[in-house]
């Protein structure tokens, strides 16, 4: 008979609300590949918990033929934590994407041979075969998988961060603290699997009560991912390129980083290039910052170069090359002193008008980025420049302020 107590029943409280979770990305909209990948992320996770929450409830002992349930998925973690990361930075994944897969899918086959088996040689297979040779290969296998790739993802977001960095985004589009969160939590999740294994192989055998604090440990996590997971579901990440994606067709996890790589150089290497005979870069370039001005897509917040290609029609690499050669600044540059001229605008027409609001329906993400960018465009801090052209303005000089779009 089962019986519930404090510590079968908070660990299950925690499984059901990342159980939960996980349902509700798995239908949630916005990048729904992404979801799905992060739901099943969450779910294997929660199946983690459930040897435990079953086994303080005395499942184990009432129905033993629940050993080798296939809860413990633990060389999915890893896998799932990149091509999750992947998702969210780039338009596909990689063809191939599903070998990465492949060991986990190998560990579950044989769980789910051991588990058909009947219940005596269960226990034989378990006493003689598995508890001395598998599970610590498992173990090494699961904990070598996670440490793996976390370091292709860390690498990821480091690639992912430079070029949000060289195509348009500001300081605050380039901290995307949920990425640096979740790859905090799978780091915390493999140093508490790596240092309890250790510490029973090491210092004493851990049975299941010694590891409690593990698992709870584990239930925080799981609460931390699915708030976290849920609250940034509908949140719209910039994308680099689809050439990344569609260069790393077919290749294996650090290609698919080096495929981001070559993409971003092909691009800079074509920005490079002199114009190609017969193209007017300046009409093109004044048509297309004509439109930008026009639907004012400079207000919006991170608008990157990927942004504003895929609005135009035309690639990143045109755009850049549209704005450097026909207008002779950088689209960063150009977006940035279309922000300023609006804001200059505002702080005219209202004196009152607190000035990080107007920066904030500007287009500017912070405080910080706002004011660096405006000293860069105006020579000074925007109180400074504020209080300067209010006084001129009361002496009726020119203030030699222009609409935004309107400067080259």
């Amino acid at each position: 008979m089962l019986r519930f107590g404090p510590w079968s029943t908070t660990l299950g409280l925690a499984a059901g609300f990342g159980a939960l979770v996980a349902l509700l990305l798995w239908h949630a909209g916005g990048n729904r590949a992404a979801q799905r990948l992060l739901s099943a992320l969450l779910l294997v996770a929660v199946l983690r918990l459930m040897p435990y929450v079953l086994g303080f409830a005395g499942a184990y002992d009432a129905w033993p033929w629940l050993s080798f349930a296939p809860f413990n998925l633990r060389l999915a973690v890893g896998p799932l934590l990149y091509l999750y990361l992947l998702r969210l930075a780039t338009p596909a994944l990689p063809a191939h994407w599903r070998w990465h897969l492949a060991p986990a899918a190998v560990d579950l086959g044989y769980m789910l041979w051991a588990f058909s088996l009947p219940l005596d040689q269960k226990i034989a297979w378990n006493d003689r075969v598995h508890e001395t040779w598998i599970a610590p290969l498992q173990d090494s296998a699961g904990a070598l998988s996670l440490a793996f790739y976390l370091g292709l993802s860390i690498r990821l977001r480091r690639r992912y961060l430079d070029w949000i960095g060289s195509h348009g985004g500001g300081q605050e589009a380039r901290r995307q603290p949920w990425i640096t969160s979740i790859l905090l939590a799978l780091g915390l999740w493999l140093a508490l699997s790596t240092g309890f294994d250790l510490a029973s192989a090491l210092v004493s055998p851990l049975n299941y009560y010694d590891r409690f604090a593990q698992y709870l440990a584990f239930s925080a996590i799981i609460l931390w991912l699915g708030l976290e997971g849920w609250r940034h579901a509908g949140k719209p990440f910039p994308q680099m390129g689809a050439g990344s994606a569609s260069a790393a067709d077919g290749a294996d996890a650090a290609d698919a980083v080096g495929a981001v790589d070559a993409a971003d150089a092909a691009d800079a290497a074509d920005a490079a290039v002199p114009a190609a005979a017969g193209r007017d870069w300046h009409a093109t370039a004044s048509a297309w910052r004509e439109r930008i001005r026009r639907e004012e897509w400079w207000r919006q917040p991170g608008l990157s170069l990927t942004d504003v290609a895929r609005r135009l029609g035309t690639n990143e690499s045109y755009v850049s090359r549209a704005f450097n050669l026909g207008l002779g600044s950088s689209f960063n540059s150009s977006i940035n002193a279309w922000r300023v001229e609006a804001v200059q605008a505002r702080m005219l027409a209202d004196a009152q008008a607190p000035v990080l609001a107007l920066a904030l329906d500007c287009g500017f993400a912070s405080k910080a980025s706002f004011n660096r960018v405006f000293r860069e465009h105006a020579g000074s801090t925007p109180s400074a420049w504020r209080a300067a052209h209010t006084l001129k303005n009361a002496e009726n000089t020119d203030i030699g302020t222009t609409a935004p779009g309107q400067q080259a």
